[in-house]
């Protein structure tokens, strides 16, 4: 069953890799560096996920790109890698990465195109969409704010620290719902 359990992982972290835009190789390429927790070969990394040392040579390209996985040394003649950071690590990542390449550059867009449009009311559309992708932006920052202090809490004191403080976000969150204006939010 623990090998069925770490097959299951990796699969799954292949699936976390296509939707967040690395590939499904990569995701496992990935999983398999996590789980393993010690550096391993391109040739060990291949054995593990079944492809080829192509396939694994160009998805840790990627991966060490993006800093999810370095160099760390050698076992003979070959390179060994390993996971530069943590999942949630690699999701801050992945989020920044986000926001630079692909949200900030559609903002710049619209706002051209805006500038260009003559329609008055197709004007107000596009403002409407560039002001519904800053607010991403905004929730994107706030996000990732938070996940910049994970390494300084643990586990229990994030749950204790956060308690009410998620609960008047989304209390805030439903009344808005509800009402079409939020209550005040306090974060503290």
């Amino acid at each position: 069953m623990e090998q069925d359990d770490k097959m299951e992982f990796i699969h799954r972290l292949g699936k976390v890799g296509k939707q967040w835009g690395l590939g499904e190789s990569a995701g496992k390429i990935w999983g398999t560096l996590l789980l393993i927790g010690k550096p391993l070969t391109q040739k060990e990394i291949a054995e593990h996920c079944g492809y080829s040392l192509g396939l694994v040579s160009r998805n840790l390209n990627v991966l060490s790109h993006l800093g999810i996985v370095h160099y760390s040394g050698r076992k003979a003649q070959e390179k060994l890698y390993k996971p530069t950071i943590s999942f949630i690590g690699t999701f801050e990542k992945l989020v920044l990465n986000f926001m630079e390449t692909e949200v900030n550059p559609i903002i710049d867009l619209l706002v051209h195109i805006k500038n260009d449009e003559k329609d008055k009311d197709v004007r107000s559309g596009i403002e409407d969409l560039i002001g519904d992708y800053k607010k991403m932006l905004i929730f994107l920052d706030f996000f990732t704010k938070i996940l910049e202090v994970r390494d300084k809490m643990n586990l229990s004191n994030i749950e204790n620290s956060t308690k009410g403080t998620l609960d008047n976000l989304l209390k805030s969150i439903d009344s808005f719902r509800e009402n079409g204006k939020p209550d005040n939010i306090t974060i503290l």
